[in-house]
């Protein structure tokens, strides 16, 4: 079988043969695409606008370490074992609408190729990994490398996908266009092809490789997004298409043809994302950025409320915020909008509660809960809100983890923590997901007697895994801090349901990632409806989850964090004569794990999904592999893509009553918390 990847990677082998750089002439000089870059920045005294062709060329002129690059390969590849789907992914259930990927073989064969001398420049040895990473769907699987951190492009014209009405196959216009549209001006012209190809179908497969395993939602990811703008500080222009790494480069310039006849020329700039730029050559480039600087953390960074009402209940510039809206349709609605998890849990359960309190006391009679755009975060916070809505419900989790040398090394040592009776921090015991001291059953009702009873490894569909166990235990983890409704200190509060489930609509945008999955999936069990908004421009059912559902994501730090702290208790049960295991064992395990990334001679960032979740009554599919379409799909209209009011007034107006208004062939008959059909 062929897996996509690497069809990709001979895709790309031929389109960065054609791309290489040229270093240009000038008075009988060749100028290194990197001194034009500073040289560039220092004459424009900005670090945004560089010309999109510059950039490129600066990437691609760093030069490529052929060993460096197969130890670096070598090394890696034992931190991906911990990915949780790596065999799945190779032989997918049919209900999972994403190709199959091999990724220990795709890292072998680019282990080849670099060992080969194949790549003419790091930044394609990147991209080849990059590929192979992305192949797999999952926004907890990702590998952050120099050649991502250094410039970000942009087209000039900002698209985005308008239907007349919300049910009739959107078409795509510019993002000005779209503006005028809600102005009432009818003689603007939708774009119909993107350099000679259909503009859909340029779209479609331009965000193809997204971290997400929906094609709707993926298609989604090229547009604008109100709610990324809050969550995530970004501009007016976000989206794929609009700013984007440069993967699919394909020159400096685009042409926009419209039904009209008439064309436009979008440009790709790129700004720099370092605060300086002193590289005079690709070489020096790869040296200062790629062997010796951290691959920088992203901090999120709430937005202003642009497109969004004013409320009482808001917090984080409006990242959490609960509305009354009097806009017609919505008089007898309470909207909560959440676009991610990723805030401080208590503050998240008392604005929840609050708006919820006040929805009642003011005769709302349905809640629509708003997680467009929502990435996850907290699956504590995630947990909490379900209880808070339905706290008559114990909220099922329920994992497995990938087992492996490098696994069982930790399992083996962490074990010892039993034996000595000891606790370290938080983290590192109830928190551990190498602990069978730690876990507990789905149910949250019992532990497990043994290291063996736990872990297995238990051989499901071919594949070796443990036992099935919770995320983590309710109680323990619960606090005043990190709230959990009902578990540890924090009493049951409500202690009934304020609104039925038939009276809760859920919307996304089918980006809807880790928490929000899970929230989602749990909410949906409970009879809760959900609308999705936007995708292709085809009729039929869209997913209201089109993110990961996988259990855990695990940095690479973190799971070397674990390793470094199993090196300790091994090293101690040695000296005291416990005989954790021997130094032969010891030995043999050592050279299974990863090192410590600062050991590698590329920097790079990222994480795994170290553990795979499951559904209530399903304890063998991973859930990320499950297929279920929204009860109704709408499309976005010109008005929903700068007024989230919109957004809110057609959901409650699709969902309303006994005749839903919903895109034709999307609404949902299947049965409740079963998947239902693909398109």
């Amino acid at each position: 079988m062929l897996y996509r990847w690497v069809f990709s990677s001979q895709i790309l082998a031929l389109t960065c043969l054609a791309a290489q750089p040229t270093q240009i002439q000038n008075n009988g000089r060749q100028i290194e695409p990197c001194a034009q870059v500073s040289d560039w920045i220092a004459q424009a005294k900005t670090t945004k606008g560089i010309p999109g062709n510059l950039a490129y060329g600066c990437l691609t002129s760093m030069p490529f370490d052929a060993e460096d690059a197969v130890k670096f390969v070598d090394e890696y590849r034992k931190y991906l074992q911990f990915q949780s789907t790596i065999e799945i992914l190779k032989n997918p259930p049919e209900q999972y609408p994403m190709p199959p990927t091999d990724l220990l073989g795709g890292l072998d064969n680019i282990r080849q190729k670099a060992q080969d001398h194949g790549y003419f420049s790091h930044w394609n040895f990147e991209f080849d990994l990059r590929q192979l990473i992305n192949s797999a769907h999952d926004a907890h699987l990702s590998l952050q490398l120099c050649s991502t951190v250094l410039f970000r492009f942009s087209n000039s014209a900002p698209l985005v996908s308008v239907s007349s009405d919300g049910l009739e196959l959107p078409q795509v216009y510019t993002l000005d266009d779209a503006q005028l549209l809600t102005r009432g001006v009818q003689s603007v012209s939708p774009v119909v092809s993107i350099d000679g190809q259909d503009a859909a179908q340029y779209l479609e497969s331009f965000s193809s490789e997204a971290a997400l395993h929906d094609p709707d939602a993926q298609y989604n990811t090229n547009f604008p997004s109100l709610a990324s703008q809050i969550a995530l500080g970004t501009p007016r222009n976000n989206g794929l298409w609009s700013r984007n790494l440069g993967e699919k480069w394909t020159g400096d310039r685009l042409t926009l043809t419209f039904a009209n006849g008439s064309t436009i020329e979008s440009h790709r700039t790129a700004d720099l994302i370092p605060l300086e730029f002193p590289y005079r050559n690709g070489t020096a480039l790869f040296d200062a950025r790629c062997r010796k600087a951290p691959i920088p953390t992203t901090a999120v960074a709430a937005s202003d409320s642009g497109g969004y009402p004013n409320t009482t209940w808001s917090s984080y510039g409006g990242l959490i915020a609960g509305y009354f809206s009097e806009e017609e349709g919505l008089q007898d609605v309470g909207v909560l909008a959440i676009t991610t998890f990723s805030v401080d849990s208590a503050t998240l359960q008392q604005v929840s509660v609050d708006f919820l309190r006040n929805a009642t006391e003011a005769g709302k009679k349905r809640i629509l809960v708003d997680l467009s755009g929502n990435p996850g975060g907290s699956l504590t916070s995630g947990v909490d809100l379900f209880h808070i809505f339905f706290p008559d419900v114990v909220p099922y989790t329920a994992t497995r983890l990938r087992t492996h040398t490098g696994a069982e090394f930790l399992v083996k040592a962490f074990s010892e923590l039993a034996q000595s009776h000891r606790k370290l921090q938080l983290e590192l015991w109830e928190g551990n997901p190498f602990s069978w001291q730690a876990a507990v059953t789905p149910n949250q009702n019992d532990n497990f007697e043994s290291l063996e009873s736990w872990y297995g490894p238990y051989e499901i569909d071919g594949v070796s895994l443990s036992n099935l166990y919770a995320n983590f235990n309710f109680t323990s983890m619960s606090t005043t801090h990190d709230p959990i409704t009902g578990y540890g200190p924090i009493p049951l509060d409500p202690s009934q349901r304020l609104f039925a489930p038939e009276d809760i609509v859920i919307i996304t945008d089918g980006n809807c990632i880790s928490t929000c999955a899970y929230f989602v999936d749990r909410m949906q069990r409970q009879g809760v409806r959900t609308v999705a908004f936007g995708g292709r421009p085809q009729y039929g059912p869209m997913q209201a989850i089109g993110g990961t559902r996988g259990g855990q994501n695990l940095a690479y730090g973190g799971i070397y964090s674990y390793v470094e702290t199993a090196h300790g208790l091994i090293r101690e049960s040695l000296q005291n004569g416990s005989s954790l295991m021997s130094t032969q064992e010891w030995a043999q395990f050592n050279r299974s794990i990863p090192v410590d990334a600062d050991e590698f001679p590329f920097v790079f960032g990222g994480g795994v999904n170290l553990r795979s979740e499951y559904a209530p009554g399903d304890d063998e599919t991973p859930q990320q592999f499950t297929y279920k379409a929204a009860d109704c799909r709408l499309f976005y209209t010109a008005e929903s893509w700068f007024s989230q009011e919109a957004v809110w007034r057609a959901a409650a107006v699709a969902l309303s009553g006994p005749n839903s208004s919903c895109v034709q062939g999307s609404v949902s008959t299947g049965e409740r918390g079963s998947s239902s059909r693909m398109p």
